[in-house]
């Protein structure tokens, strides 16, 4: 669980898992001594005999959930320690919400974080804080920086355990248009690569065509993802005509519930009923809009399909 574990009924449902299951294995986040007190008291209710695992998650200035300080984190370290029924398992984070004005600068602030959370996994080592445990977990990686996340943390450790690097980069499945188009080091910062594809369009059909330069496209908000970009317009598919790229100029500006503003230049010849594909940014905010997602060949013949549990 890539987040902090913190209502009583999801502990307790947690813990009948792994009761019922001796192989099943389960991480939750941890940041707070608060927290520390909550899982041991609700898990104080259940009848699990092995210790659940916690990962400490660190966090940059401004960022969202973990420790900002490693004095934060060691204080966090010593009350697991002090629980019989929590064990440290690791260090987490998430380096991806870290921005600066530029991408370089980006990267640099990307690269001393990283090198912050090396450093305190020695210090938390050197402290006996992961004497529970066979190994020490070291995970972090949105889709933006795995290299950087590699470089920083992938180079050998002198730990008292074995090191289970884990990259959780899941956007690389699909890429998108714009944002991770524009961040992945693929293609770009790691020199041997060719650029990824992206793998996931949302199609929708002209619905009106109101104005001159104006086309209302049949998809919005439930449909795709918004909060980076805008769908981004790439092919217009007309009755049995060949499919072609839309003509250049063309731009989603707006989106409503159950709708698309399409902006067209006067070269773009569409009627109502074409089809419209779209490149998207952000994957992720596309599959929780999708139980199931369509997968086609070349021709666009549906194949396969896909469920997501988002």
């Amino acid at each position: 669980l890539a987040n902090e574990l913190v209502e009583p009924a999801s502990v307790r449902w947690v813990a009948s898992e792994l009761r019922d299951d001796p192989e099943f294995e389960f991480y939750c986040l941890l940041d707070s001594v608060a927290e520390v007190r909550l899982l041991e008291s609700a898990l104080g209710d259940t009848a699990l005999e092995r210790p659940l695992h916690v990962l400490l998650e660190v966090g940059p200035m401004g960022g969202r959930t973990g420790c900002r300080t490693p004095e934060q984190a060691l204080e966090v370290a010593r009350a697991v320690d002090s629980s019989r029924r929590l064990a440290l398992a690791g260090v987490e984070a998430f380096e991806g919400v870290i921005s600066s004005k530029t991408l370089s600068g980006t990267i640099d602030a990307t690269d001393a974080f990283l090198k912050d959370m090396r450093a305190l996994v020695v210090k938390l080592d050197q402290a006996g804080h992961f004497a529970k445990g066979q190994r020490v977990i070291v995970t972090a990686g949105g889709s933006a920086f795995p290299d950087r996340v590699v470089a920083e943390l992938g180079h050998p450790w002198d730990l008292s355990r074995p090191v289970a690097l884990v990259l959780r980069s899941g956007c690389y499945l699909t890429h998108d248009a714009v944002h991770y188009r524009q961040l992945s080091p693929f293609g770009g910062r790691i020199p041997e690569t060719g650029p990824l594809h992206e793998a996931l369009e949302v199609w929708g059909v002209v619905l009106s065509l109101p104005e001159p330069g104006l086309a209302l496209i049949g998809f919005g908000k439930r449909d795709v993802p918004h909060d980076l970009e805008l769908p981004v317009p790439r092919f217009v598919k007309s009755g049995a005509e060949e499919l072609r790229r839309v003509r250049e100029g063309a731009s989603i500006f707006a989106l409503n519930d159950q709708h698309a503003y399409l902006r067209v230049g006067p070269g773009e010849q569409l009627r109502v009923g074409d089809l419209v594909g779209c490149g998207i940014s952000h994957p992720c905010t596309a599959f929780d809009k999708w139980r199931l997602i369509p997968v086609v060949d070349d021709a666009y013949r549906v194949i396969d399909a896909v469920l997501t549990y988002f």
